[in-house]
């Protein structure tokens, strides 16, 4: 087989789109036509021949290297005079807290774009290769998704951690009576299920974002992992005390949040639950049966917190930003709502929490009555979460109203 026809050949079977520039470059040099085509084929990418280029390797040698010959790319110390901000030094603002993520936002490196257009993972401040392939991001808006409070609290994430296994007391459990346990397991099985499927949901999303949002990133990569810790410390208790899991929760709500189509539905939904979740745990002692429960769900609570913060500072930064679309997010709490009050009717997601409320099966009436007052305070503490947040919503949707009989 001819030299021209192992060129043909290796054209044939790159798929890889040559920019123009590059050809340009390997013709001033006396490339022969293919030879760009024949290093692809043999494994080299686009970014290693353009070094190739940039230092001037004439034809000859990159023909002799693609044949097996010595390494084309001479010695390049062009990396050590890229123009990026050199001579920045990064200082800690509180010793107390070391460098935190907020002492690097310094120079240009604490530019945040309102668009960041780069599709690579180019970390933000470096000087960008002039062939790169795009990583599939979809979401470069800074408006959807910021919240300048991601920054500490990512500190606060990765300072506040805890670990179930050695944190929580499981020596100190006591046998429950049945019903008790029962009711235990059964909301402990419906929180461990909310956590995960809500942790792999961020995790789908957390792909889509820019890497130019950085800090953003790293701060949903604590909330990730926060709620898989949830799902795990909310299976341990169940599976700790000589109960077990307990009837599948419903997936109305997971449903619709999994259906969201972009950023900013996803983040409306889960501002629903995660403001419920959150008055939920903040008011676990009234629920909790032991001072291991009592630690939990005070752990929970502050992780809950944090996500929280995030919800309401995003919404605000968004609505500022982007004031044409809040008439937007009244679809998505409306929808989001419509499945919380499906799921609050639901008896296996109501009588559990009346049972523990109640102190017992025979009980479960006043148990109700207590619950429908914390269902009130859930509700109340949305709204004024959303306020935070600069949205007032006028109306909630009924489903919920009738749930807590507001």
């Amino acid at each position: 087989m001819s030299t021209g026809e192992a060129l043909a050949r290796a054209a044939q079977a790159t798929q890889v789109e040559i920019p123009q520039e590059a050809r340009d470059k390997a013709r001033e040099l006396g490339w022969e036509e293919g030879l760009i085509e024949l290093a692809l084929a043999k494994g080299h990418s686009l970014q290693v021949i353009w070094q190739a280029l940039r230092a001037g390797v004439d034809g000859q040698r990159a023909k002799e290297f693609l044949q097996g010959g010595q390494s084309a790319i001479p010695r390049d110390l062009s990396w050590m005079n890229v123009p990026t901000e050199w001579g920045i030094r990064a200082r800690p603002k509180d010793p107390a807290m070391g460098l935190t993520i907020a002492d690097l936002m310094i120079g240009t490196y604490g530019d945040v774009p309102d668009v960041w257009t780069n599709r690579s993972e180019i970390a933000r401040g470096s000087y960008p290769n002039p062939i790169v392939e795009d990583m599939g991001y979809t979401i470069f808006e800074k408006a959807l998704v910021w919240a300048d409070c991601c920054i500490p609290l990512y500190e606060e994430a990765i300072r506040d951690r805890w670990v179930s296994a050695t944190d929580l007391n499981w020596n100190s459990l006591e046998p429950l009576p049945h019903d008790i346990e029962r009711a235990v397991c059964q909301f402990l099985t419906e929180q461990s299920e909310r956590a995960y499927f809500t942790g792999a949901l961020w995790s789908g999303w957390l792909p889509e974002i820019s890497y130019g949002f950085l800090e953003l990133k790293l701060f949903l990569s604590t909330i990730i992992y926060d709620l898989a810790r949830h799902s795990e410390a909310f299976r341990k208790r169940a599976l700790a005390n000589g109960g077990g899991l307990g009837l599948q929760a419903p997936t109305d709500f997971s449903r619709v949040a999994k259906e969201a189509r972009s950023f900013p539905e996803l983040a409306a939904i889960l501002f629903v639950q995660d403001s419920m979740l959150y008055t939920l745990f903040s008011h676990g002692d009234e629920f909790a049966q032991n001072e291991l429960e009592r630690d939990l769900y005070r752990f929970v609570a502050r992780d809950r917190k944090r996500m929280l913060d995030y919800h309401i500072e995003r919404m605000k930064h968004m609505l500022f930003k982007l004031p044409e679309r809040r008439d937007e997010q009244n679809l998505y709490f409306n929808k989001a709502e419509s499945r919380m009050g499906k799921e609050w009717m639901d008896p296996t997601v109501s009588e559990p929490l009346a049972i523990l409320l109640g102190g017992g099966v025979q009980n479960i009436e006043e148990g109700r009555r207590k619950l429908n007052d914390l269902r009130k305070l859930q509700i109340d503490n949305y709204l004024a979460d959303l306020q935070k947040a600069t949205f007032v919503r006028r109306h909630l949707n009924g489903r919920l109203e009738q749930a807590a009989q507001v």
